[in-house]
């Protein structure tokens, strides 16, 4: 195997893990949208527990442990209960958590911001449009919450009021896009879903015909094989009545039809011979 074969089943190995054998379309987007959300956030959280206790900041630095520790911890979960909707729970609400804790502390870097952006996009497409929205809509109630109140109390960062009112009109305006677009993949996907129920229909109207096609083929052939026919002239005698068959040899008409169909002849009278006999 090439390193570039092998680079991409690693990466397909990642992205697939925890997805049960003959799973649809549907489950494989959730458990490649779940794995990729882990492995990036992950990663990313990793670095900067790294870094944050390398500068000497360990509260910081332990909070990002702590939360990569519970995103690895509930992906190796989905690998042994395939439980997507109780892992997206549990990695939205501790990346959520934690975005606060960061605001907190007065340490929002962009790319923290960035992934506290993502949420909405990851709640909705993972958990869908209803509960997704509660979800966003709850982290979007915490967030105004946070900003509007931690003035009064200390040891919470104040931030001005452009920088809330910009993160929270962002926070909405692609939580309405993210639902948006959900809503339409779920019509196209149903749609889909309807469109291969119905040719799954046809398919099976059309083996069945054609499995009566060839019963009805079948019966045709062993009524044909059934059947012997006589074709062409019979040269028959004009007075004995005896037929002449391809070896010259003339034969009666009972041992002519017993020879050459498949017909037994049963010997009787006809009325009017009967009438003769008795005269």
């Amino acid at each position: 195997m090439t390193p570039a074969l092998a680079h991409s089943d690693l990466l397909r190995k990642l992205l697939t893990c925890g997805l049960p054998p003959h799973a649809d379309t549907e489950r494989l987007r959730l458990t490649v949208i779940l794995n990729l959300s882990s492995l990036v956030g992950g990663l990313f959280l990793m670095i900067f527990a790294i870094h944050n206790l390398v500068d000497g900041d360990l509260g910081l630095g332990l909070g990002d442990a702590v939360t990569c520790g519970i995103i690895l911890a509930s992906n190796l979960h989905l690998r042994r209960s395939g439980n997507h909707r109780l892992v997206s729970w549990v990695i939205i609400s501790a990346s959520c958590l934690f975005f606060l804790f960061v605001l907190s502390r007065g340490e929002v870097q962009q790319a923290t911001y960035v992934w506290s952006l993502s949420v909405p996009v990851i709640t909705v497409s993972l958990l869908g449009p209803k509960t997704g929205l509660r979800l966003a809509a709850l982290y979007w109630i915490l967030l105004l919450a946070y900003f509007l109140s931690a003035h009064r109390f200390d040891g919470l960062t104040h931030y001005p009021r452009f920088i809330f009112v910009r993160a929270l009109s962002v926070y909405g305006l692609i939580t309405a896009m993210v639902l948006f677009m959900e809503k339409r993949r779920q019509r196209a996907f149903r749609e889909l879903q309807d469109k291969r129920a119905e040719l799954a229909g046809q398919i099976q109207r059309l083996k069945q015909e054609e499995e009566e096609k060839e019963l009805l083929i079948q019966r045709h052939q062993r009524s044909l094989a059934e059947v012997k026919t006589l074709k062409g002239f019979l040269p028959i005698c004009s007075y004995c009545k005896k037929i002449r068959d391809d070896a010259g040899y003339w034969n009666g008409l009972e041992q002519y039809l017993t020879a050459h169909t498949d017909a037994r002849v049963e010997m009787g009278l006809c009325p009017d011979c009967t009438k003769d006999r008795q005269s």
